[in-house]
């Protein structure tokens, strides 16, 4: 009840900021960033530039160092890709087992032939609610901006947020890290968590820059061996 009350009160705020994140290529429909694969597909049929939501590489470089003791054989998941360009970044760097899932087919079609000379790199069409992967599969389960989209669905938003936190639950391996950037404050974002069971999550809230509105925020929960597959996390 109380998750319902504090999603209802960010809504407007989240849909603000949602709005000031997609005015840019706004074409006066009604669609928001947060309504589905149909934005999208529209989207980056307009635009194929490359396009980093919140953080560069550089910037969380340090997150995912830790999150990976510095392992390149890493298995990492990046959910709600879009055309980042910081898959290509961190295999460069030498993070070459990447799967890259998002819900837009244009975008992943765009982005495995722009990465054609980079193999390991997968490109999956997948919704990050019901994930088609195996259960215990990855070492880092990598969020930048993914769980803002299903927080700005509107009404029902904990709903899709929490399925969302519960499949990266099912699919790290214990003792692995879910990194999720955001630019929701903690009183909007670790509700979602709570309510999927996932407790004792630690945040960092970077430094604003000039041209955000808002200051960001790293959400990082580490699976504990033994953690029950499906969301309860083990304390």
């Amino acid at each position: 009840f109380w998750l319902a009350r504090s999603a209802s009160r960010a809504i407007r705020r989240q849909q603000a900021r949602a709005a000031d994140m997609s005015a840019a290529d706004d074409d006066g429909e009604d669609e928001s960033y947060g309504s589905g694969p149909r934005y999208w597909d529209a989207r980056y049929k307009r635009s194929t530039a490359t396009f980093d939501w919140l953080e560069n590489y550089s910037d969380v470089q340090r997150f995912i160092e830790d999150a990976t003791d510095g392992d390149f054989a890493s298995r990492i998941l990046h959910t709600g890709c879009g055309n980042s360009v910081m898959p290509e970044q961190m295999y460069d760097h030498g993070y070459q087992h990447i799967v890259n899932i998002d819900t837009s087919t244009v975008v992943i079609e765009q982005m495995a032939a722009r990465n054609k000379d980079r193999p390991e790199l997968k490109w999956l069409v997948m919704d990050a609610t019901s994930m088609d992967l195996d259960d215990c599969a990855f070492d880092v389960v990598l969020d930048k901006g993914c769980l803002d989209t299903f927080a700005c669905i509107g009404e029902g938003c904990a709903k899709f947020a929490v399925s969302y936190i519960k499949e990266v639950v099912r699919v790290l391996k214990p003792g692995g890290t879910f990194i999720c950037i955001s630019y929701g404050d903690p009183r909007s974002r670790l509700p979602f968590f709570e309510e999927a069971g996932v407790l004792n999550v630690s945040h960092v809230q970077l430094e604003k820059r000039k041209n955000h509105v808002s200051a960001h925020y790293v959400y990082i929960w580490r699976a504990e061996q033994g953690t029950p597959i499906g969301g309860d996390a083990a304390n």
